[in-house]
């Protein structure tokens, strides 16, 4: 396939993982993943927004979780009570609110500047 000599290479650092399979913690230390968004209306109002968090695995246990407490605590709040929706979708306010009080970084209107180009602590 396409990615045959990326995996070889991978595969020959022991850092090609098998589904259910991951890196050590202490490898993922440094490791961080940052979303920079930006949006500009038809009457030329621009937005920005960036948020900072850790590893992909890290990210993605932490939404779960804080997307199954807005759906325990704040359930009243949702402005969608059903339906097939995305975990932001359905969230909204609530889900930003309870994974920025949990440690991801989040900055509106700005960017973060380099220096903070960096995983949140733990």
């Amino acid at each position: 396939g396409r990615c045959g000599p990326e995996r070889a290479a991978l595969e020959a650092q022991g850092r090609y993982y098998k589904q259910g399979e991951g890196p050590a913690l202490e490898d993922l230390d440094d490791a961080w993943a940052g979303y920079f968004l930006y949006a500009e209306t038809e009457s030329g109002r621009e937005m920005r927004a960036n948020f900072i968090g850790r590893d992909g695995y890290f990210e993605t246990a932490r939404v779960a979780v804080e997307m199954a407490l807005v759906l325990v605590f704040d359930f009243e709040k949702l402005p969608f009570k059903g339906g097939v929706l995305t975990p932001t979708v359905s969230g909204g306010e609530c889900l930003v609110k309870r994974i920025v009080d949990s440690g991801m970084k989040f900055k509106l209107g700005a960017w973060f500047p380099p220096s903070e180009h960096c995983p949140p602590p733990y």
